[in-house]
């Protein structure tokens, strides 16, 4: 789940993908960086290569060690490269060279800054936080915000491990399930600043951070513990709840097992899922438009497309899928009903269930490789405890009993404080956004944390002039799916830190081919965009606001 992040095998793409999207190249942020002037150019690498001479090791908090300092050409994107991916945003960028930095953060807080040659630097500072259970140095997430002419930082998370979920690194390690619960991007933070300000000799004027799932969750644990690192922060599909989301994972899992222990979704159902649920509120908006864009008004029920028969290549559900389907649409509870966690599946995710619910490529040697199963099998055998967990098994976690033995896991690993006061009162602003088709982590569940906050902040007005949430049509986890998947979230959370402009509505579209077929107004929620009844339905103008609070 960029826990949470795409699939096994497609989650760095979709992270990628992630970025470039909340970053989108189009506008101000092409503009953004200089172009690169003759002025002191022939300095540029010698300054560079003196940072891995210099002395970091008393940055406060976080004693740091560059490993290596050099300039970078930027390459040429070749054919294979995707045309919006991170390679090509920053191809096409005026930045065609950057000094890039690695280093370490006592234990093993790697990171890789990069940072734009001093004639380019905008004066700014980017952290893009890591996903899933991270475990390596991805530095082309630094790209997008790079081109803007931003100091661009990324992290391990505080450990080296394999991919996507992998949680062998924290066993028998609580100094390295600490870090990668909440210190890793706080040190790297200082350490990334240190250096830039070194290497520019100029003070940043404003930071920032973003990062899905994970990694949002990430830039709320920066929010909640450490108000003062940045000016704006944007959480993408943030797990808040990040030990309820590894035991619904099990309930998940529980609900899908086929006997065998595997699934008893597929392709076909999902399909048969998403066809029924568009039929049923596929024109919410007072229009038809293919999408859900408001799940929790949608009632549909799983036994509206059941057909009774044990044929799972027809298009309807089988009883035993219908059941899982009911299982995933309710609340993880305990025998008396108490919720264990409150998110379950909402219509209109279908789309995204694949590897989630059910593997893209099952095995005979692997049936339950789908990441419910795998994410909550490693985090309760290797991250849950100071000591690797025996007897740990997904189809077998007991709702009564089990969620008492994770109490320790939830004071470390959650990010579910709604007292963001501290950084408010320093000036912060908080733009977050959730696609509504995400199968991994439920928008519902970033609407409960925004309620949260608006709760204890006294009211929607005491929230929003600092803290605004977009929830995306058809946008799948952290990137992709069959909605409005182009969008500049990043230029209008710095026009509301620089400017003042608080984000009143983000416009998104839908390309195809490289062509925009359709825009549509996003309001800040709680509002809704609705058909005004007459214009082209697939044009922005089309839409107006409809608030459903206030009608």
């Amino acid at each position: 789940m960029g826990l949470l992040h795409g699939g096994p095998t497609t989650s760095a793409a979709v992270l990628l993908s992630a970025l470039v999207v909340s970053l989108n190249t189009a506008g101000p942020f092409a503009q953004s960086a200089r172009p690169l002037g003759s002025q002191g150019a022939g300095t540029d690498a010698p300054r560079c290569s003196a940072l891995a001479a210099m002395d970091f090791e008393s940055v406060p908090g976080a004693p740091t060690r560059v490993a290596s300092a050099r300039i970078v050409d930027v390459p040429a994107p070749d054919a294979n490269t995707p045309q919006a991916g991170p390679t090509a945003v920053l191809a096409a960028s005026a930045i065609k060279q950057y000094c890039q930095v690695l280093g370490y953060v006592a234990p093993q807080n790697r990171f890789e800054l990069r940072l734009p040659l001093p004639s380019q630097w905008n004066q700014k500072f980017h952290l893009r936080a890591c996903a899933g259970f991270c475990g390596a140095v991805n530095g082309t997430a630094c790209n997008p915000s790079l081109a803007r002419g931003y100091a661009s930082i990324t992290g391990n998370g505080g450990h080296d491990g394999g991919s996507d979920f992998d949680g062998v690194w924290a066993a028998n390690s609580p100094n390295l399930q600490e870090d990668f619960a909440w210190r890793h991007n706080h040190v790297i933070t200082l350490a990334g600043k240190a250096i830039t300000t070194k290497f520019y000799g100029r003070p940043i004027a404003r930071s920032y951070m973003s990062g899905c799932s994970k990694g949002g969750h990430a830039v709320l644990m920066e929010a909640q513990r450490f108000p003062e690192d940045f000016d704006g922060l944007m959480p993408i599909a943030p797990v808040c709840d990040f030990v309820g989301r590894v035991m619904a994972a099990a309930w998940w899992a529980q609900a899908v097992n086929d006997g065998e222990r595997g699934s008893v979704l597929n392709r076909t159902a999902t399909e048969t899922v998403q066809q029924s649920v568009l039929a049923r509120c596929g024109a919410q908006a007072g229009v038809e438009e293919g999408l859900v864009t408001d799940p929790l008004s949608c009632e549909w029920k799983p036994e509206m497309v059941a057909c009774g028969s044990t044929n799972a290549d027809s298009a309807c559900l089988t009883p035993r899928q219908v059941e899982a389907v009911k299982r995933m649409m309710s609340p993880a509870v305990n025998s008396k009903g108490q919720v264990v966690y409150a998110y379950p599946d909402i219509p209109g995710t279908a789309t995204d269930w694949t590897d989630w619910h059910y593997p893209g490529s099952a095995t005979a040697d692997a049936p339950s490789a789908y990441t419910n199963f795998i994410l909550h099998d490693q985090f309760l055998r290797f991250m849950a405890d100071p000591i690797v967990r025996q007897g740990v098994d997904p189809l077998r976690f007991d709702f009564d009993r089990d969620p008492r033995s994770l109490a320790r896991a939830t004071k470390l690993y959650n990010a579910t404080s709604f007292d963001l006061r501290a950084f408010k009162a320093r000036g912060g602003k908080m733009l977050m956004w959730h696609g509504l088709s995400d199968a991994a982590i439920m928008a519902t569940s970033s609407i409960g944390y925004y309620e949260g906050v608006k709760k204890l902040m006294g009211g929607r007005a005491q929230t929003q002039d600092f803290f605004r949430l977009f929830l995306i049509p058809g946008v799948h986890h952290c990137a992709g799916g069959p909605g409005l998947t182009e969008f500049d979230a990043l230029t209008l959370l710095e026009n509301w830190v620089e400017k003042g402009q608080p984000p009143d509505v983000m416009m998104a579209s839908r390309m195809t081919n490289g062509v925009t077929d359709r825009t549509r107004p996003i309001f800040p929620y709680p509002v809704l965009a609705r058909y005004s009844g007459s214009g082209n339905p697939k044009e922005a103008s089309s839409y107006v606001a409809f608030d459903p609070v206030r009608k």
